[in-house]
């Protein structure tokens, strides 16, 4: 006699399912994905901002220690002085290559107005106004009487906002001029 086969012997094996791919994403990994990537580029953005402009900050806190150097001293002629070397160096580091340093007198309180750019109304914080002019006049005297305060304000605008050879210069929109009729 032949033993009989068990019934369950003729199965087939389980069979399991196949495993689960990484690939195609979920949505949700995508939407990760898109934030991780729009993270590191505001972040590399600001870092190159900062980088850019790190030069402003320096000329900043150089010029604080003069303003503080010249409230202790009193001595006018060599805050002048270091406002006048800081204010050359922060141009050329700004104008690399378009920047003259050999510029002098008026032509240099116009160029430093010119790459700043100013509000309509505020021409206390122009260099071409009587606290620029004290740059160029002042510390050829035997003992100058300066507005510190003043041109420490007109210093810290023009660090703070002045254009580097990155940026350009807002454009001015041009005066709309109304024609009056001559007929009558």
């Amino acid at each position: 006699m032949q033993p009989t086969q068990s019934p369950l012997d003729q199965l087939a094996d389980i069979h399991l399912p196949n495993t689960v791919s990484w690939w195609p994403l979920a949505p949700g990994w995508w939407a990760l994905l898109a934030l991780l990537a729009i993270a590191l580029s505001v972040f590399f953005l600001w870092r190159y901002r900062t980088k850019k402009n790190h030069y402003r900050k320096l000329a900043q806190q150089e010029l604080d220690s003069a303003y503080s150097n010249y409230q202790n001293t009193q001595n006018a002629t060599a805050f002048l002085h270091d406002v006048s070397v800081l204010l050359r160096r922060t141009a050329l580091t700004a104008h690399p290559k378009t920047f003259n340093a050999s510029i002098k007198g008026q032509a240099w309180l116009d160029w430093l107005d010119g790459v700043c750019p100013h509000k309509q109304t505020s021409t206390a914080l122009r260099f071409n106004s009587e606290c620029g002019q004290q740059l160029l006049t002042a510390s050829y005297q035997k003992n100058p009487t300066i507005d510190a305060n003043a041109l420490y304000a007109v210093c810290s605008y023009w660090f703070a906002q002045h254009r580097n050879h990155r940026q350009k210069l807002p454009t001015r929109k041009p005066i709309k001029t109304v024609v009056e009729a001559n007929h009558v």
